[in-house]
């Protein structure tokens, strides 16, 4: 499983996924521990002491590791040691740790209803539902919303400290649903018959940066060095992302500094990223 956000990984204004080459330089330096932490729901923490499976984190997210054992000498083929029952459901938490997240990202460190990230549809829900997206894939964290009355059910298999200020929920049932006709592609963990797959599933998450007004302030003033607002451009970490007016390049946006503009009804009108200069 992996968890990525373009605000660490873009190369300044390129998406970092653009190409295979810039992908794999940017990953080389990338953390998701760095904004937010995913941990095994205490219930599957206890599934795994009693399958012999073991959970580690990676720099992008997260590997299960299984004891498994052939099904007959040289056959190439491996069920888990410990049997798991198609039904068997691993739930892990994401929590947001950086107090800057929201600034720098499209959606809310703490929604009324947590995300949820699934390879199984709740049966509360319609045909709206989102499956959750494979290395191949992707989809914006946006769209992987459910009812209350799904998380309602979820959250009976959660401690009341397990859904204090919960981002998310990423959800793998082992058979999971047949998601072949929802967009071409597979998303069981083992076979029908309980066996791992030769080629087992990597699933992602995909979060985006935030877009905003870049205004740019004489640092000893505090007035306005244009008197339009400059193009919307993304936040991002690394890179550089060019900007200039009056014929000179000017330094790039902090998410530190963001100021939201609404209108009456309290809605998000503008994003404003300041930026002081000295002239």
């Amino acid at each position: 499983m992996n968890l990525y956000h373009h605000y660490f990984l873009d190369d300044g204004s390129i998406a970092f996924d653009a190409n295979a080459t810039l992908k794999e330089a940017q990953l080389n330096k990338y953390n998701f521990g760095d904004f937010c932490e995913i941990i095994p729901s205490e219930e599957t923490q206890e599934i795994f002491k009693g399958s012999k499976l073991v959970f580690k984190t990676t720099p992008s997210g997260f590997t299960i590791y299984a004891k498994a054992e052939e099904t007959a000498p040289n056959s190439g083929t491996y069920r888990p040691f410990v049997n798991l029952p198609q039904t068997t459901v691993f739930n892990f938490l994401i929590y947001v740790k950086d107090p800057l997240f929201e600034n720098y990202s499209t959606v809310n460190p703490k929604p009324a209803i947590p995300y949820y990230f699934s390879n199984k549809k709740p049966v509360s829900e319609g045909v709206s539902f989102n499956y959750l997206d494979l290395e191949t894939t992707t989809l914006p964290v946006e769209n992987f919303t459910i009812n209350q009355t799904s998380y309602g059910e979820m959250a009976k298999n959660l401690s009341t400290k397990e859904k204090i200020g919960l981002f998310g929920i990423i959800s793998l049932e082992m058979a999971g649903d047949d998601t072949v006709p929802f967009d071409g592609n597979a998303r069981n963990i083992l076979n029908a018959n309980g066996t791992i797959p030769a080629f087992p599933k990597t699933f992602k998450l995909q979060l985006k940066n935030r877009s905003t007004i870049w205004n740019y302030r004489d640092a000893s003033t505090n007035t306005l060095l244009h008197s339009t607002d400059p193009t919307t451009l993304p936040l991002a970490k690394n890179g550089i992302i060019g900007y200039s007016f009056n014929g000179q390049e000017r330094p790039s946006a902090f998410p530190s500094r963001l100021i939201f503009e609404k209108d009456g009804g309290g809605n998000i009108i503008k994003t404003i990223s300041e930026i002081f200069i000295n002239q």
